[in-house]
């Protein structure tokens, strides 16, 4: 595997990392989260799909609003996702 390969796989974790935080603090529709923290819902949902290249500055905007850090995010429940 390339490393362009790689970048489409982690960009699907980072998301899967963001929808398990989502569901974790309550969420079940992405929509009404993103509403709720004042995230752009159409932004919001190709982040937790993967299909939207995430600048690190976007994630850290997200994870500020939800008062997450990037060593909260990137532990070890990020290393267990496939």
């Amino acid at each position: 595997m390339s490393k362009s390969d790689k970048i489409p796989n982690e960009l699907k974790k980072i998301g899967a990392r963001l929808r398990q935080i989502r569901k974790g603090l309550g969420f079940t529709n992405s929509d009404i989260f993103a509403n709720h923290y004042g995230i752009d819902r159409a932004q919001y949902g190709k982040y937790e799909t993967g299909s939207q290249d995430l600048r690190i500055s976007s994630l850290v905007k997200v994870l500020d609003k939800i008062k997450f850090s990037l060593s909260d995010f990137f532990n070890e429940d990020y290393d267990a996702l496939k």
